[in-house]
């Protein structure tokens, strides 16, 4: 017989959640947002893609109703997002965000049902943030 405790679902995404700062995640957003907002998708690339993708795993962290299950699924796949040392490097120009794309893309179609963002309500963040800096 084991006598070792288990775990919970929602123990174990506590425990993750500590080490795991939302405000770096933001703050890429952001700035990725910032350098792709103004160009066409074919230019934004995968960069553009990785703020969808970021957003709406933000978002869908946020949400009350995700599965606890999900959210430590979210938590990984924003880590391998933020965490600039992977396959390829993110700062490689072009298809530095690629492998992070693959990576991630099962986990945001997974998700997506409980997400809510847009660009447009990134965008006026973004505007807002630039206003109070003045």
């Amino acid at each position: 017989m084991d006598n070792e405790k288990k775990v919970s679902e929602e123990e174990l995404v506590a425990k993750y959640q500590k080490h795991f700062d939302k405000n770096v995640a933001m703050k890429l957003l952001v700035k990725l947002r910032k350098a792709t907002r103004n160009k066409p998708k074919v230019i934004a690339g995968a960069t553009g893609t990785i703020v969808l993708s970021l957003g709406k795993l933000l978002s869908a962290l946020d949400n009350p109703v995700t599965p606890t299950h999900l959210k430590a699924l979210i938590i990984g796949a924003i880590g391998y997002i933020v965490l600039p040392l992977d396959l390829i490097p993110d700062i490689t120009p072009g298809i530095g965000y690629a492998d992070d794309l693959a990576s991630v893309a099962g986990v945001v179609a997974a998700v997506s049902v409980y997400s809510n963002f847009t660009l447009e309500e990134l965008d006026a963040y973004i505007d807002q943030l630039e206003a109070n800096k003045k």
